[in-house]
């Protein structure tokens, strides 16, 4: 059966993509669900999943054919919310837009594209860093994800081993308790020891904590602030660098933490 002729036997109706029942999308294990989930204590996700419950699915989810059924690819937490809307917010939602994906689209392909093709909530340095790992894990290099990806190779290194790191490390980044720079930096100062690491860090986060702030930095660590210079280099190391091919200009994109930082280091 090809790939479209199996996702029209599913399919509730069609327009210019196809329309499938919410019980018709699968999630495939070691895919996307464990970098990205939908989190009921998330303030945005819990958004998300109502206006979905109110305007319903506006952004095709991506799915692709295996053994007669449709997974998703892209659009992992758009799922979440969606069977949120439903099973929580009691909403009457039948058929969610989905469009298939190239079909000749690889599993190293799938996991790249979550990098590449999020176009929902950016993903966090954790996020990105189980992706690299997934990565590396279907035969790729580090140089491969920094070229593909426009990001400095130095950043994807530190990442991979940020995401190798005891979960008493991870989860601080994950919670927004301490940056992954600060993490990964507190690592490297302990020769990749991560119980030294976490105690560390936890210590940190206690002495933000007593000082009303939710994030521990450098200086709660007892530690002498960064230079300007060592500041920017940080922050230019995690960036992400695109190349314009056709104008040879470079972007540099940067997420909302990474932004505030950088008015912050400038003056603005």
């Amino acid at each position: 059966m090809s790939k479209q002729g199996g996702i029209k036997d599913v399919a509730v109706g069609r327009s210019d993509t196809y329309r499938l029942k919410p019980e018709d999308l699968h999630i495939k294990p070691d895919l996307n669900n464990r970098v990205r989930n939908f989190d009921p204590k998330d303030p945005e996700d819990i958004a998300l999943a109502q206006s979905i419950a109110e305007v319903g699915v506006k952004q095709n989810l991506t799915v692709f054919w295996e053994d007669g059924k449709a997974f998703i690819s892209d659009g992992h937490r758009r799922h979440g919310a969606i069977m949120h809307a439903i099973n929580v917010l009691k909403a009457e939602i039948k058929s969610v837009p989905a469009q298939t994906e190239d079909r000749y689209a690889s599993e190293a392909d799938r996991v790249f594209s979550q990098i590449v093709r999020n176009s929902g909530k950016p993903l966090a340095p954790i996020e990105q860093a189980r992706v690299f790992k997934r990565l590396i894990d279907l035969g790729w290099t580090e140089k491969d994800i920094a070229a593909k990806s426009g990001l400095n190779r130095e950043w994807v290194i530190q990442l991979l081993e940020l995401q190798s790191a005891p979960e008493a490390v991870t989860s601080l980044v994950k919670e927004g308790k301490v940056a992954a720079t600060l993490a990964i930096s507190t690592l490297r100062k302990n020769q990749g020891d991560g119980s030294k690491a976490a105690k560390q860090l936890n210590k940190a986060v206690e002495t933000a904590t007593e000082q009303g702030k939710t994030r521990a930095t450098a200086k709660h660590m007892g530690e002498k602030k960064p230079s300007l210079r060592e500041q920017l280099h940080a922050l230019f190391t995690a960036a992400e660098i695109r190349e314009g091919k056709e104008s040879g200009k470079y972007g540099v994109i940067l997420d909302p933490d990474q932004y505030a930082l950088l008015r912050t280091l400038i003056g603005l």
